[in-house]
């Protein structure tokens, strides 16, 4: 049953042509939950859009799926009745909700819930554009993020794994002031690299700590192995995976 449900997900994920297709989608989803079981775990989606992670959480076997997206500052206009018409497509009785709230908000509203996998997919410098701005250089901005890493922190069940992508900040073609084509339209002053990210997770409580650079999904493994480490990261989109275990 539930691979039927898998494979109906690839199919109405290329259908609705929110990808290019199976391969490059199975490839990007296999890289971003590598070791990370989703069987029976209560899974929280951060700016999870229209629910691409979120429905393929609940299809893999997730008890749960929770999808936060307020539909503002980052996200695309008209997502929420997108998810609402995936939603229709699944059966009704895949446990996934949508919840119209911020990361912040749902943790005041929620704070009893306790989750076993938390995904900030290309959303944790979306928290607080402001703060993540001037992250190193104010200490109300530090805090800020601190506060909320520290809450994330205490909803997690021991051993719970929590994956944030982003790009670093460090890239090579904003730093010579280039306009870079692979990301034309990226803010990088909003970004940070994965090292600070990774030192509030640290001071929130957060120890164990894993990076990889994540590499176009069209190029499968070679492209790993070829674009896959910091030197290349940096001379292309500087696109990373942080994983870190409670």
């Amino acid at each position: 049953m539930k691979q039927t449900i898998v494979s109906d997900f690839y199919d109405l994920m290329i259908d609705r042509k929110m990808f290019s297709c199976k391969k490059n989608l199975q490839f990007k989803l296999n890289s971003l939950f590598a070791n990370v079981k989703l069987a029976e775990k209560r899974v929280l989606d951060v700016g999870g859009g229209s629910g691409l992670l979120s429905f393929y959480a609940a299809a893999k076997g997730a008890k749960k799926v929770i999808c936060l997206e307020p539909e503002f500052a980052g996200s695309t206009s008209g997502i929420i009745n997108k998810f609402y018409d995936l939603r229709k497509s699944f059966p009704a009785s895949l446990p996934v909700e949508l919840r119209t709230l911020t990361l912040q908000e749902h943790l005041e509203e929620a704070a009893a819930e306790m989750y076993d996998v938390v995904i900030m997919h290309n959303s944790i410098n979306h928290l607080n554009e402001e703060a993540a701005i001037h992250l190193l250089k104010n200490d109300n901005c530090y805090k800020a993020y601190l506060t909320i890493f520290e809450k994330v922190f205490r909803i997690m069940k021991k051993g719970g794994v929590l994956i944030v992508t982003d790009c670093s900040c460090k890239n090579f073609f904003n730093d010579i002031g280039v306009k870079n084509l692979l990301a034309p339209s990226l803010e990088w002053h909003k970004h940070q690299k994965p090292g600070t990210w990774i030192k509030l997770f640290k001071a929130a409580g957060f120890k164990n700590s894993t990076v990889k650079w994540l590499t176009p999904n069209r190029l499968g493994k070679p492209g790993i192995f070829l674009l896959g480490n910091s030197l290349m990261a940096y001379m292309t989109a500087s696109y990373f995976k942080v994983t870190i275990v409670k």
